[in-house]
Formats: structure tokens, sequence, C-alpha cells
């Protein structure tokens, strides 16, 4: 009988599709797995990658930080207490004296000098004090001036650590309250250059309980978000890396800058010493010496006052060629600062 056969047919039919249905599931289960894998491990490198350059990013400006205090407290002391020391010393024009581009020196950049190192002292940052790394972060990362003058958040200077710790940029990059709070790549993210993070991969392994194309269709959707999110780590790290190699050169420039101060200083004392205090009895020569340990002094205040982040936490894009023209009035190669 025709019939029961034909039903038979199309059982087997009916089996066999639902067989090579769950193979292509099976298949479609495997595949999700192996896309999400890579996706997470795309995730992982990215992070990686990020916070290894925070975290260098974060010594190379607490070092910068160290610096600044240590050249206070120490050449910068040094020199002001012998220059102190000087009396009827006035700006004089002559061809010798302009090759050596004093400047405004005993108004502006002395006094802010001098203004600087007291409200370290007042601030309880003076020989022999140690400051934190919020503090340094701070103190490398800005305008010293501005941070010594008041803290942005109004602050005392004596908790200018403080400063760091309500500061979205410095607390992601010290590794402080943003990261512990579970924003991880994405508060960085939020706060250095106003990159946008992709949406978080949240169903990574999740597939079980899907069907075996819609697990395929979510693992597809979670290795783009990884890609967005690798490529976003790409322009973050770049950030990083701009603003390190920035803070390294000018933690180089002031190193350099006062190794001469101190030679300068050295020369003032041995001058005053051998001639007296009174600016006016000497010679051209030893005029020249105490010009010459002025200049160093002002370009310490010029580093001082450049700083490499704004207060949204973004690298200043003119401080590379400012410390840059620093360096080479320092070394004579050039004439004279730029107006900031």
């Amino acid at each position: 009988m025709p019939i029961p056969l034909i039903i038979g047919a199309a059982a087997a039919a009916a089996g066999l599709y639902g067989a090579a249905k769950g193979v292509s599931g099976a298949i479609d289960h495997s595949n999700a797995k192996s896309l999400n894998n890579d996706a997470s491990a795309m995730v992982n490198a990215a992070n990686q990658k990020v916070d290894s350059c925070r975290k260098n990013t974060n010594e190379a400006l607490e070092n910068y930080g160290q610096r600044k205090l240590r050249v206070f407290n120490g050449v910068v002391a040094d020199f002001l207490t012998i220059f102190g020391r000087l009396k009827n010393v006035e700006l004089i024009q002559t061809p010798e004296l302009e090759k050596l581009n004093a400047g405004d020196f005993s108004t502006t950049a002395l006094t802010g000098l001098r203004q600087d190192y007291q409200a370290l002292k007042d601030a309880g940052l003076g020989l022999g004090a140690g400051m934190g790394s919020g503090a340094a972060l701070a103190f490398g990362a800005y305008n010293g001036t501005m941070l010594l003058a008041t803290a942005s958040t109004g602050t005392a200077i004596s908790s200018l650590g403080g400063v760091a710790a309500t500061n979205a940029t410095l607390a992601w990059l010290g590794g402080g309250s943003l990261a512990t709070g579970g924003y991880g790549m994405a508060g960085g993210m939020m706060v250095l250059g106003g990159i946008v993070a992709g949406p978080a991969l949240a169903i990574f392994g999740h597939i079980v309980g899907n069907k075996g194309e819609a697990a395929l269709n979510n693992a597809r959707s979670n290795l783009e978000q990884a890609k967005t999110i690798s490529d976003q780590a790409e322009l973050m790290a770049g950030k990083l890396q701009a603003i390190e190699q920035v803070t390294l050169l000018a933690n180089k420039t002031l190193s350099e800058i006062t190794s001469h101060l101190r030679f300068a200083t050295r020369d003032m004392r041995i001058t005053i010493e051998e001639h007296g205090e009174n600016f006016q009895d000497f010679s051209m020569e030893s005029k020249q010496i105490v010009f010459r340990s002025v200049k160093y002094a002002q370009l310490i205040k010029a580093m001082i006052d450049t700083a490499i982040l704004d207060q949204d936490g973004n690298l200043v894009l003119s401080t590379e060629k400012r410390v840059r023209d620093i360096s080479l009035v320092s070394s004579g190669q050039k004439n004279s600062l730029d107006t900031p």
C-alpha cells in the first residue's frame, strides 16, 4: 500500500532535516565560541596595552614632579641664598651681557621663583620633606606655580595631593578611584582626550542557552565591538605615549639646566667671596658670572611654569616645542625664549 510508504519517507526526511539542523547548530555554537574567544583575547590585549602605557606615563610624571621638588630644595634654594647676598644689582645694558640674555631677572622671574620656593616651604615640602605620589603626579603634570598658588579644588596647599584625588585624569593615571570604581580603560577614555569606549562585552561565553544561529550572531557582534575597543585602545595608548615622551624630555631638560645652575651658582659664590657683595664694584667678567647664574635660574622658572597637561588632562601641544626652545637657550644655541 503506497500511503504508509509515503508517510515513512516524510518521517525519514524530517529526521534527516532535524539531524542536519542539529549538526548546523553544533557548528554554529563551536564557531560562536571561537569568535568569542578571539574577541575576549582582543579586548584583554587592548586593556593590557593601555594599562602598561598608563603605568609608564604615571611613573614619568611622578619622577618629573619629584625632580621639581629636588630642584627647588637644592640648587634653587642655594641660588636664592647666594644671589640674595648681592647688593646694588641692576641690569646694565652692554653687548657682553646682552649675549647672555639675562632679561627681566630683577623683577618678574626671580620674584616668582622666590614665591614658588616659599610656597613649597609653607606647604611643608621644604628641605628633607617627602612628596606623596599624588602630589608628585600633580606637580609633574601641571604648572607648578598654579598648583602652589592654590589647588584647583580650593584645598590648602598643604594637601596638594588632594588635587590628584579629585582630578579625573590624575586619578586614573595613578590607578585611583576611577580605575578601582570599575571604569577601567573606558574610564581612562572618558577623561583623556574624549575618546568614548565601545559597549562592554557582556555576553562573552554565554551561548549555551542560545540557539546556534543566535549564538553565532551574538559572537559576531562581540567581535565587532572588540575591534572597536582595540582601535580605541590604540588611540589611547598613543596619547599616553606622547605624554610620557614629552615628560621624559622635560625631565631630562630640567636635569641639564639644574646642572648648569649648580656650577654657575658655585662660581657666583666664589666671586662674592673674592670680590665682596657690592655688584657695582664687580668687573665685567664677574658680572657675567652673576648674570650667567641668573640666566639658568630663569630657565628653571620657565620649566616650572610649563605644564605638561591642561585642565582636561590632555597633552599641551605647545609644551614639546617650549621645552626644546628652553634647552636650546640653555645650551647657547638660541638667544632667547618666545613668550609662552
